[in-house]
């Protein structure tokens, strides 16, 4: 279990890291920079951690947890909804998270939680099968990964459950 200076360490840390994201990509961040930026010590950023990258797959995992626990929801549209009220309320990060979601993974681990592949399933297969269906799972998961990104691009976004209506309004009709 951590303690609150811990806690309060790692959270400036991420925060850190959610800020110079804006201007550069992972790769290009140093620990310097990361711990200038946080304000803290080389030292203790290489007690929790050993590169940027491992702060970034933590705020990853950070994510990933969250969005399971609004994924229990047995209630799809509410559950969606969920998502996009976290994904609205922690804007900054996601907006840093989906910048680089192809190019480490993190969207395939997005897309592959057994409750968002169930729910999927469960709307499209009554419709579809075989080779069609696993076209048309993919024309939604990137389509649906589209209009999140272009929403958290917006100046002056929608509510979440605006969006879940759209997003849920096209998974029907299809």
């Amino acid at each position: 279990m951590e303690n609150q200076r811990i806690r309060l360490t790692k959270k400036m840390l991420k925060e850190a890291l959610v800020r110079l994201l804006e201007y550069e990509s992972i790769e290009k961040i140093t620990v310097y920079q990361l711990c200038n930026e946080a304000e803290i010590n080389r030292t203790t950023f290489y007690k929790y951690y050993g590169s940027p990258s491992d702060l970034m797959n933590e705020i990853q995992s950070d994510f990933i947890n969250e969005l399971e626990k609004s994924l229990l929801e047995k209630n799809r549209p509410v559950s969606l909804q969920m998502i996009l009220t976290y994904i609205d309320t922690h804007r900054e990060s996601c907006k840093a998270l989906l910048r680089s979601a192809f190019d480490n993974g993190f969207f395939e681990k997005i897309i592959s939680l057994s409750l968002i592949t169930q729910n999927l399933d469960e709307q499209i297969s009554p419709r579809y099968s075989g080779y069609r269906k696993e076209y048309v799972k993919e024309f939604v998961i990137y389509g649906t990964y589209s209009i999140i990104s272009k929403w958290l691009k917006s100046e002056k976004p929608e509510p979440p459950d605006k969006i879940a209506a759209i997003i849920l309004e096209i998974i029907e009709k299809i």
